[in-house]
């Protein structure tokens, strides 16, 4: 599924409208095969980059182009994406060969450009020959003004990941029917990752914490046969058929759960809540965060992980939510919130976790099931 041509000339003159406040000629976008960074330049060209790296170039008028490492990518460009100029680059050297034609092309050798990811993801080595390409031009750092951009979702948008969100509440039903004692995570793992590819889901990170106690620092799923009486944590994080990420952390109880964890759910549930209520247009991430930490520290209880980040076609989208992040959040924003909740000791912990849409009112929940201590039924092993 991808972006209908008037979503994506929305997206388009978004940007365009805020490179000409920010008195940019052109911009540069910069993507590469990295959870969080794969998807800036297919936010603006409808081209899902599968492996390397790739360019766009946006001049404020005029026609992009877009400069892509090999012919199969070219091809690939070709048929799925609306810009015209698919350019094929190769080396780094090349590819930085083909941006540095475009901007002057577009009359831009003396002008002021963005470039997205310039003090993070986009390497020195292609920064170094883009500016030596081009002495006279200015450079400055855009990334904060594509994730602006980015940040607000259209309704469009929204719909996509609701229906990655939908793909993520089938996958802990699954999750629910096979859990029990004597069955190994990897049998659960291997039926998830089927319902997910008969789903169309593009990439798909699943982490989870098992065991009769834990403090919940959580990995991929591994070689472990569960007990009656373990505890299980499931945080299933998914690009969906339309590109866009959602995220649920589910945690469950083959039995009765212990005190402490049952402690530690009341607390993060609260603490759920509270970030929650606060995700409105105009809040802070740091005002989430804070929201989240206060709860459990009423509880005398201590924090883990950071509580949660943004969403959208990268897992994260340019938003972490920390007590330290001034940045204001917009109407239409998606954001996961998933308190990591610690007893004082550290020794236990939990995690659970929703995906939220910023709304006036409070977070809208996409999720349609419900984030609780699940008791699963200890069913005999074998059964």
């Amino acid at each position: 599924m991808a972006a209908s041509e008037k979503e994506l000339a929305r997206r388009i003159g978004a940007v365009r409208e805020a490179m000409e406040a920010a008195g940019l000629g052109g911009l540069v976008v910069f993507s590469q095969v990295v959870l969080g960074e794969k998807a800036a330049v297919r936010y603006l060209s409808n081209y899902r980059l599968l492996t390397r790296k790739d360019y766009m170039v946006l001049p404020l008028a005029g026609d992009p182009a877009l400069v892509v490492a090999t012919i199969n990518h070219q091809r690939g460009a070709a048929a799925t994406s609306w810009i015209k100029d698919i350019r094929l680059g190769g080396t780094a050297e090349s590819m930085i060969r083909e941006v540095v034609d475009k901007i002057t092309a577009c009359g831009l050798t003396k002008g002021a450009i963005g470039i997205t990811g310039l003090s993070g993801s986009m390497p020195h080595w292609d920064f170094d020959l883009l500016r030596k390409a081009l002495p006279g031009a200015t450079f400055t750092d855009a990334t904060a003004l594509l994730d602006g951009v980015r940040m607000a979702k259209s309704a469009e948008e929204i719909e996509m990941v609701s229906q990655t969100a939908e793909v993520a509440d089938a996958a802990y039903e699954l999750v629910l029917t096979m859990l029990r004692p004597g069955i190994d995570e990897r049998e659960i793992a291997a039926d998830v990752a089927r319902l997910l590819a008969l789903r169309g889901v593009e990439d798909t990170l699943i982490l989870t914490a098992k065991g009769r106690s834990f403090p919940c620092f959580v990995t991929p799923p591994g070689p472990y046969v569960f007990k009656e009486g373990d505890h299980y944590v499931f945080s299933i994080e998914i690009s969906g058929p339309s590109g866009y990420w959602s995220q649920i952390v589910r945690p469950m109880c083959l039995g009765k759960p212990s005190a402490g964890y049952e402690r530690l759910f009341e607390a993060g549930r609260r603490a759920l809540e509270a970030g929650a209520a606060r995700l409105v247009p105009g809040a802070r991430a740091q005002d989430v965060a804070l929201a989240v930490a206060d709860e459990v520290r009423k509880a005398h209880l201590e924090t883990g992980l950071w509580c949660g980040h943004g969403m959208g076609m990268d897992l994260g989208d340019g938003v972490g939510l920390s007590e330290d992040n001034p940045l204001e959040l917009k109407e239409g924003a998606v954001i996961t919130i998933h308190p990591h909740v610690m007893l004082p000791d550290r020794r236990e912990g939990l995690l659970m976790g929703d995906t939220y849409v910023v709304r006036q009112g409070g977070g809208e929940n996409l999720s349609r099931t419900q984030c609780e201590l699940k008791r699963v039924r200890p069913w005999p092993a074998g059964s």
